[in-house]
Protein backbone atom coordinates (compact mmCIF):
# COMPACT_ATOMS: atom_id res chain seq x y z
CA UNK A 1 0.00 0.00 0.00
CA UNK A 2 3.03 2.37 1.47
CA UNK A 3 4.13 2.01 -2.80
CA UNK A 4 1.22 3.24 -4.27
CA UNK A 5 0.56 6.20 -1.81
CA UNK A 6 4.54 6.84 -1.84
CA UNK A 7 4.68 7.02 -5.47
CA UNK A 8 8.54 6.18 -6.62
CA UNK A 9 10.14 5.95 -3.74
CA UNK A 10 13.12 3.54 -3.93
CA UNK A 11 13.46 0.44 -1.86
CA UNK A 12 15.27 1.07 1.00
CA UNK A 13 11.99 2.84 1.54
CA UNK A 14 10.23 0.29 3.61
CA UNK A 15 13.35 -0.77 5.09
CA UNK A 16 14.18 2.19 6.99
CA UNK A 17 10.54 2.36 8.17
CA UNK A 18 10.79 -1.04 9.62
CA UNK A 19 14.08 0.02 10.66
CA UNK A 20 12.21 3.08 12.76
CA UNK A 21 9.60 1.29 14.44
CA UNK A 22 11.69 -1.23 15.85
CA UNK A 23 14.18 1.76 16.92
CA UNK A 24 11.24 3.43 18.56
CA UNK A 25 9.56 0.32 20.38
CA UNK A 26 13.22 -0.40 22.26
CA UNK A 27 14.49 3.38 22.76
CA UNK A 28 11.25 5.37 23.17
CA UNK A 29 8.71 2.72 24.25
CA UNK A 30 9.77 -0.15 26.34
CA UNK A 31 13.31 1.98 27.78
CA UNK A 32 11.78 5.39 27.87
CA UNK A 33 8.91 4.34 30.17
CA UNK A 34 10.71 2.69 32.86
CA UNK A 35 14.14 4.86 33.23
CA UNK A 36 13.36 7.18 35.42
CA UNK A 37 11.50 4.55 38.03
CA UNK A 38 14.70 2.71 37.44
CA UNK A 39 16.54 5.99 38.95
CA UNK A 40 14.01 6.33 41.82
CA UNK A 41 14.64 2.64 42.39
CA UNK A 42 18.25 3.98 42.51
CA UNK A 43 17.54 6.21 45.24
CA UNK A 44 18.14 8.93 42.94
CA UNK A 45 15.36 12.58 44.13
CA UNK A 46 13.98 14.73 41.18
CA UNK A 47 16.75 17.14 40.82
CA UNK A 48 19.06 14.70 40.77
CA UNK A 49 16.93 12.71 37.78
CA UNK A 50 16.78 15.91 36.02
CA UNK A 51 20.40 17.15 36.10
CA UNK A 52 20.49 13.33 34.49
CA UNK A 53 17.53 13.73 32.16
CA UNK A 54 19.83 17.37 30.49
CA UNK A 55 22.93 15.56 29.66
CA UNK A 56 21.96 13.96 26.40
CA UNK A 57 20.79 17.60 25.69
CA UNK A 58 24.61 18.89 26.54
CA UNK A 59 26.00 15.92 24.46
CA UNK A 60 24.31 16.75 21.45
CA UNK A 61 24.41 20.74 21.88
CA UNK A 62 27.68 20.04 22.05
CA UNK A 63 28.60 17.45 19.35
CA UNK A 64 25.45 18.38 17.15
CA UNK A 65 27.20 20.78 14.87
CA UNK A 66 30.53 18.64 13.96
CA UNK A 67 28.17 15.80 13.92
CA UNK A 68 26.60 17.04 11.08
CA UNK A 69 30.21 18.23 9.39
CA UNK A 70 31.17 14.19 9.44
CA UNK A 71 27.77 13.46 8.35
CA UNK A 72 28.89 15.40 4.97
CA UNK A 73 32.09 13.67 4.71
CA UNK A 74 30.80 9.54 5.37
CA UNK A 75 27.08 9.83 4.12
CA UNK A 76 24.26 10.26 6.03
CA UNK A 77 23.53 6.41 5.96
CA UNK A 78 26.71 5.35 8.00
CA UNK A 79 26.51 7.54 10.59
CA UNK A 80 23.16 6.19 11.26
CA UNK A 81 24.60 3.08 11.59
CA UNK A 82 27.52 4.00 13.97
CA UNK A 83 24.54 6.23 16.11
CA UNK A 84 22.70 2.78 16.40
CA UNK A 85 26.01 1.25 17.99
CA UNK A 86 26.30 4.03 20.32
CA UNK A 87 22.36 3.89 21.04
CA UNK A 88 22.45 0.54 22.39
CA UNK A 89 25.85 0.44 24.56
CA UNK A 90 24.24 3.69 26.19
CA UNK A 91 21.37 1.77 27.08
CA UNK A 92 23.19 -1.52 28.70
CA UNK A 93 25.69 0.88 30.63
CA UNK A 94 23.49 1.81 33.74
CA UNK A 95 22.27 -1.82 33.90
CA UNK A 96 25.48 -3.14 34.33
CA UNK A 97 27.21 -0.51 36.14
CA UNK A 98 24.97 1.64 38.10
CA UNK A 99 27.31 4.12 39.74
CA UNK A 100 25.85 7.68 39.16
CA UNK A 101 29.00 8.38 37.44
CA UNK A 102 28.19 5.77 34.77
CA UNK A 103 25.08 6.42 34.53
CA UNK A 104 25.43 10.28 33.95
CA UNK A 105 28.38 8.94 31.17
CA UNK A 106 25.37 6.53 29.11
CA UNK A 107 23.00 9.31 29.00
CA UNK A 108 25.53 12.11 27.80
CA UNK A 109 26.24 9.09 25.08
CA UNK A 110 23.02 8.13 24.39
CA UNK A 111 22.29 12.12 24.13
CA UNK A 112 25.40 12.02 21.24
CA UNK A 113 24.38 8.80 19.63
CA UNK A 114 20.45 9.73 19.29
CA UNK A 115 21.44 13.38 18.22
CA UNK A 116 23.88 11.94 15.34
CA UNK A 117 20.42 9.62 14.65
CA UNK A 118 18.86 12.23 14.22
CA UNK A 119 20.64 14.70 12.46
CA UNK A 120 21.10 12.04 9.35
CA UNK A 121 17.85 10.51 9.26
CA UNK A 122 16.01 13.48 7.83
CA UNK A 123 18.66 14.41 4.89
CA UNK A 124 18.48 10.53 4.34
CA UNK A 125 14.79 10.47 4.09
CA UNK A 126 14.55 13.54 1.75
CA UNK A 127 16.67 11.45 -0.99
CA UNK A 128 14.70 7.97 -0.48
CA UNK A 129 11.72 9.80 -2.02
CA UNK A 130 10.58 12.08 -4.80
CA UNK A 131 10.10 15.93 -3.81
CA UNK A 132 6.15 15.52 -3.73
CA UNK A 133 6.20 12.54 -1.56
CA UNK A 134 7.87 13.48 1.30
CA UNK A 135 5.45 15.50 3.58
CA UNK A 136 3.38 11.79 3.09
CA UNK A 137 6.84 9.86 3.71
CA UNK A 138 7.58 12.03 7.03
CA UNK A 139 4.26 11.46 8.02
CA UNK A 140 4.43 7.55 7.86
CA UNK A 141 7.81 7.35 9.20
CA UNK A 142 6.31 9.56 11.88
CA UNK A 143 3.12 7.29 12.55
CA UNK A 144 4.77 4.34 12.12
CA UNK A 145 7.91 5.03 15.19
CA UNK A 146 5.57 6.07 17.29
CA UNK A 147 2.77 3.86 17.17
CA UNK A 148 5.83 1.20 17.25
CA UNK A 149 7.02 3.43 21.06
CA UNK A 150 3.32 3.82 21.97
CA UNK A 151 3.10 -0.45 21.76
CA UNK A 152 6.63 -0.65 23.35
CA UNK A 153 5.58 2.14 26.22
CA UNK A 154 2.09 -0.45 27.17
CA UNK A 155 4.86 -3.64 27.12
CA UNK A 156 7.37 -1.70 28.85
CA UNK A 157 4.67 -0.62 32.03
CA UNK A 158 3.84 -4.52 32.33
CA UNK A 159 7.49 -5.92 32.00
CA UNK A 160 8.36 -5.44 35.40
CA UNK A 161 5.52 -6.91 37.11
CA UNK A 162 6.26 -10.09 34.95
CA UNK A 163 9.89 -10.31 35.66
CA UNK A 164 9.38 -9.66 39.67
CA UNK A 165 5.85 -10.56 40.26
CA UNK A 166 6.35 -9.96 44.40
CA UNK A 167 8.44 -6.32 43.88
CA UNK A 168 7.69 -5.02 40.35
CA UNK A 169 8.84 -1.55 41.64
CA UNK A 170 12.82 -3.19 42.72
CA UNK A 171 15.53 -2.01 40.78
CA UNK A 172 16.03 -5.80 39.47
CA UNK A 173 13.10 -5.55 37.68
CA UNK A 174 13.42 -2.07 36.01
CA UNK A 175 17.31 -3.42 35.18
CA UNK A 176 16.03 -6.50 33.20
CA UNK A 177 13.43 -4.42 31.71
CA UNK A 178 15.99 -1.80 30.40
CA UNK A 179 17.96 -5.17 29.15
CA UNK A 180 15.17 -6.06 27.13
CA UNK A 181 14.81 -2.41 25.86
CA UNK A 182 18.68 -2.61 24.83
CA UNK A 183 18.39 -6.01 23.13
CA UNK A 184 14.83 -4.61 20.80
CA UNK A 185 16.69 -1.65 20.17
CA UNK A 186 19.60 -3.70 19.10
CA UNK A 187 17.72 -5.37 16.63
CA UNK A 188 17.17 -2.44 14.31
CA UNK A 189 20.67 -3.01 12.82
CA UNK A 190 18.78 -5.82 10.63
CA UNK A 191 16.64 -3.87 8.75
CA UNK A 192 18.81 -0.83 8.20
CA UNK A 193 21.87 -2.63 6.99
CA UNK A 194 19.71 -3.54 4.16
CA UNK A 195 19.18 0.04 3.37
CA UNK A 196 22.15 0.19 0.49
CA UNK A 197 21.84 1.93 -3.03
CA UNK A 198 19.51 4.41 -1.40
CA UNK A 199 21.83 6.31 0.30
CA UNK A 200 23.02 9.26 -1.32
CA UNK A 201 26.33 9.86 -1.43
CA UNK A 202 28.77 11.86 0.79
CA UNK A 203 28.86 15.51 0.19
CA UNK A 204 31.38 17.66 -0.92
CA UNK A 205 31.64 20.79 0.65
CA UNK A 206 31.69 24.05 -0.73
CA UNK A 207 33.35 27.18 0.40
CA UNK A 208 29.83 28.79 1.71
CA UNK A 209 29.30 25.92 3.82
CA UNK A 210 32.34 27.63 6.28
CA UNK A 211 30.58 31.21 5.83
CA UNK A 212 29.34 32.90 9.14
CA UNK A 213 26.81 34.17 7.07
CA UNK A 214 25.57 30.37 6.02
CA UNK A 215 25.33 29.50 9.41
CA UNK A 216 23.59 32.60 11.00
CA UNK A 217 21.28 32.03 8.35
CA UNK A 218 20.96 27.93 9.13
CA UNK A 219 20.01 29.35 12.34
CA UNK A 220 17.67 31.58 12.16
CA UNK A 221 15.57 28.81 10.13
CA UNK A 222 15.98 26.69 13.35
CA UNK A 223 15.06 29.48 15.73
CA UNK A 224 11.73 27.71 16.67
CA UNK A 225 13.37 24.80 17.45
CA UNK A 226 14.92 26.58 20.09
CA UNK A 227 11.40 27.07 21.88
CA UNK A 228 10.00 23.80 20.66
CA UNK A 229 12.87 22.08 22.85
CA UNK A 230 12.57 24.16 26.13
CA UNK A 231 8.75 22.94 25.80
CA UNK A 232 9.82 19.10 25.53
CA UNK A 233 12.24 19.24 28.10
CA UNK A 234 9.76 20.61 30.54
CA UNK A 235 7.30 17.94 30.29
CA UNK A 236 8.45 14.34 27.90
CA UNK A 237 10.67 13.13 30.63
CA UNK A 238 8.66 13.67 33.32
CA UNK A 239 5.34 12.46 32.13
CA UNK A 240 5.66 9.18 34.07
CA UNK A 241 6.50 11.13 37.05
CA UNK A 242 3.48 13.43 36.68
CA UNK A 243 1.08 10.52 36.22
CA UNK A 244 2.25 8.11 38.85
CA UNK A 245 2.45 11.61 41.55
CA UNK A 246 -1.09 13.48 40.53
CA UNK A 247 -3.21 10.59 40.18
CA UNK A 248 -1.20 7.57 42.31
CA UNK A 249 -1.09 5.17 39.12
CA UNK A 250 0.89 2.08 39.60
CA UNK A 251 3.73 1.62 36.60
CA UNK A 252 1.23 -0.42 33.87
CA UNK A 253 -1.48 2.38 34.39
CA UNK A 254 1.43 4.95 33.56
CA UNK A 255 2.81 2.84 30.62
CA UNK A 256 -0.69 2.61 29.00
CA UNK A 257 -1.45 6.52 29.44
CA UNK A 258 1.78 7.02 27.95
CA UNK A 259 1.07 4.98 25.12
CA UNK A 260 -2.02 6.15 24.16
CA UNK A 261 0.19 9.91 23.99
CA UNK A 262 2.37 8.11 21.33
CA UNK A 263 -0.66 6.38 19.28
CA UNK A 264 -1.76 10.33 19.17
CA UNK A 265 1.68 11.83 17.92
CA UNK A 266 1.50 9.08 15.19
CA UNK A 267 -1.94 10.02 13.82
CA UNK A 268 -2.36 13.12 13.91
CA UNK A 269 0.59 14.37 12.26
CA UNK A 270 -0.63 11.19 9.16
CA UNK A 271 -3.19 14.78 8.36
CA UNK A 272 0.22 16.93 7.52
CA UNK A 273 -0.47 16.13 3.32
CA UNK A 274 -4.30 17.75 4.16
CA UNK A 275 -3.01 20.79 6.61
CA UNK A 276 -0.22 21.09 4.18
CA UNK A 277 -2.48 21.13 1.35
CA UNK A 278 -5.27 23.35 2.74
CA UNK A 279 -3.19 26.02 4.50
CA UNK A 280 0.38 25.44 3.16
CA UNK A 281 3.33 24.63 5.64
CA UNK A 282 3.91 27.65 7.87
CA UNK A 283 0.30 28.01 8.28
CA UNK A 284 -0.69 24.64 9.28
CA UNK A 285 2.06 24.53 12.07
CA UNK A 286 0.37 27.66 13.62
CA UNK A 287 -2.96 25.87 13.61
CA UNK A 288 -2.05 22.94 15.25
CA UNK A 289 0.41 24.38 17.84
CA UNK A 290 -2.22 26.58 18.67
CA UNK A 291 -4.34 23.69 19.68
CA UNK A 292 -1.26 22.08 21.13
CA UNK A 293 -1.42 25.05 23.20
CA UNK A 294 -5.01 24.26 24.30
CA UNK A 295 -4.46 20.50 25.64
CA UNK A 296 -1.88 21.49 27.48
CA UNK A 297 -3.48 24.68 29.23
CA UNK A 298 -7.00 22.37 29.98
CA UNK A 299 -3.79 19.44 31.27
CA UNK A 300 -2.95 22.24 33.62
CA UNK A 301 -6.44 22.38 35.00
CA UNK A 302 -7.66 18.65 34.39
CA UNK A 303 -9.50 17.83 37.95
CA UNK A 304 -9.76 14.09 36.78
CA UNK A 305 -7.75 11.42 35.36
CA UNK A 306 -10.14 11.02 31.79
CA UNK A 307 -9.94 14.45 31.23
CA UNK A 308 -6.06 14.65 32.01
CA UNK A 309 -5.75 11.67 29.54
CA UNK A 310 -7.39 13.56 26.72
CA UNK A 311 -5.96 17.32 27.45
CA UNK A 312 -2.61 15.15 27.37
CA UNK A 313 -3.08 13.63 24.11
CA UNK A 314 -4.42 16.33 22.28
CA UNK A 315 -1.34 18.16 23.61
CA UNK A 316 1.27 15.88 22.70
CA UNK A 317 -0.52 14.97 19.67
CA UNK A 318 -0.71 18.62 17.89
CA UNK A 319 2.29 19.21 19.24
CA UNK A 320 3.86 16.49 17.11
CA UNK A 321 2.68 17.93 14.23
CA UNK A 322 5.92 20.17 14.16
CA UNK A 323 8.87 17.66 13.51
CA UNK A 324 7.44 15.97 10.22
CA UNK A 325 6.32 18.64 8.87
CA UNK A 326 9.42 21.39 9.92
CA UNK A 327 12.12 19.47 8.48
CA UNK A 328 10.90 18.90 5.16
CA UNK A 329 9.61 22.93 5.05
CA UNK A 330 13.44 23.50 5.92
CA UNK A 331 15.23 21.06 3.87
CA UNK A 332 13.30 21.73 0.94
CA UNK A 333 14.28 25.43 0.88
CA UNK A 334 17.72 24.70 0.86
CA UNK A 335 20.41 22.71 -1.35
CA UNK A 336 21.12 19.54 -0.38
CA UNK A 337 24.23 19.95 0.28
CA UNK A 338 23.38 21.94 3.45
CA UNK A 339 21.16 19.04 4.13
CA UNK A 340 22.63 17.86 7.24
CA UNK A 341 24.26 20.78 8.74
CA UNK A 342 20.63 22.64 8.46
CA UNK A 343 20.20 19.79 11.00
CA UNK A 344 22.52 20.10 12.89
CA UNK A 345 22.01 24.03 13.44
CA UNK A 346 18.23 22.86 14.15
CA UNK A 347 19.61 19.90 16.56
CA UNK A 348 21.99 22.33 18.59
CA UNK A 349 18.96 25.04 19.37
CA UNK A 350 16.70 22.13 20.32
CA UNK A 351 19.46 20.75 22.39
CA UNK A 352 19.92 24.12 24.34
CA UNK A 353 16.06 24.38 24.78
CA UNK A 354 15.69 20.98 26.09
CA UNK A 355 18.59 20.80 28.35
CA UNK A 356 17.87 24.20 29.77
CA UNK A 357 14.64 23.58 30.31
CA UNK A 358 15.25 19.46 31.63
CA UNK A 359 17.69 21.08 33.84
CA UNK A 360 15.58 23.30 35.91
CA UNK A 361 12.38 20.78 35.42
CA UNK A 362 13.08 19.22 38.75
CA UNK A 363 12.77 22.82 40.95
CA UNK A 364 10.37 23.64 39.45
CA UNK A 365 8.40 20.85 39.87
CA UNK A 366 9.08 21.38 43.68
CA UNK A 367 8.72 25.42 43.68
CA UNK A 368 5.32 25.60 41.05
CA UNK A 369 3.94 22.11 40.61
CA UNK A 370 3.05 20.39 37.32
CA UNK A 371 0.12 22.68 36.73
CA UNK A 372 2.20 25.68 36.12
CA UNK A 373 4.45 23.70 34.66
CA UNK A 374 1.97 23.06 31.60
CA UNK A 375 0.97 26.60 31.59
CA UNK A 376 4.61 27.41 30.44
CA UNK A 377 4.70 24.82 27.95
CA UNK A 378 1.43 25.69 26.44
CA UNK A 379 2.88 29.25 26.09
CA UNK A 380 6.16 27.85 24.69
CA UNK A 381 4.17 25.83 21.82
CA UNK A 382 2.17 28.94 20.68
CA UNK A 383 5.23 31.15 20.37
CA UNK A 384 6.47 27.90 18.46
CA UNK A 385 3.74 28.21 15.72
CA UNK A 386 3.94 31.89 15.83
CA UNK A 387 7.44 31.51 15.05
CA UNK A 388 7.05 29.22 11.80
CA UNK A 389 4.57 31.06 10.93
CA UNK A 390 6.37 34.39 10.97
CA UNK A 391 10.31 32.75 9.31
CA UNK A 392 8.11 30.93 6.88
CA UNK A 393 5.20 33.03 6.08
CA UNK A 394 6.69 33.69 2.36
CA UNK A 395 7.90 30.19 0.58
CA UNK A 396 12.01 29.85 1.22
CA UNK A 397 13.95 28.54 -1.59
CA UNK A 398 17.59 29.35 -1.11
CA UNK A 399 20.12 28.77 -3.42
CA UNK A 400 24.41 27.56 -2.78
CA UNK A 401 24.89 31.62 -3.84
CA UNK A 402 22.96 33.17 -2.12
CA UNK A 403 24.47 31.65 0.50
CA UNK A 404 27.95 32.38 0.09
CA UNK A 405 30.03 35.51 1.55
CA UNK A 406 30.24 38.50 0.25
CA UNK A 407 33.99 38.69 -1.79
CA UNK A 408 35.92 42.68 -1.26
Amino acid sequence: MLNGVLGRERRGTLWFLLYGAIYHIGMFGIGDVILNFYFVSLGYDAQTISLLQSLPRVAGFLTSVPVSLIANRIGSRRMIALSNVGVVIAMLLPVFVPLLPIVAISRFLIGFSYGAQQIASAPLMMTLVEKQSRTRFFAYNNVISLTAAAGGNFIGGHIPSWIDPLNPQSTYAYGVTLLIAALVTLLCILPFSLIRTDAAPPVVESAHHESRRTWGFLAFLALPMLIFGFTGGLTFPFYNLFFRSQFSLPDDMVGTIISIGWLGMGLIPLLNPFWEHHFGRARALAITMTIAACGFFALSFAPTLPLAVIAFAVGISFRNVMQPLYQPLVLDSLPRELHNNASGVSMVLWNVGWFTATAISGSLQIALGYSAIMQIVAVGVLLTGIGVFAIFRKPRIISPIRLEEPTA
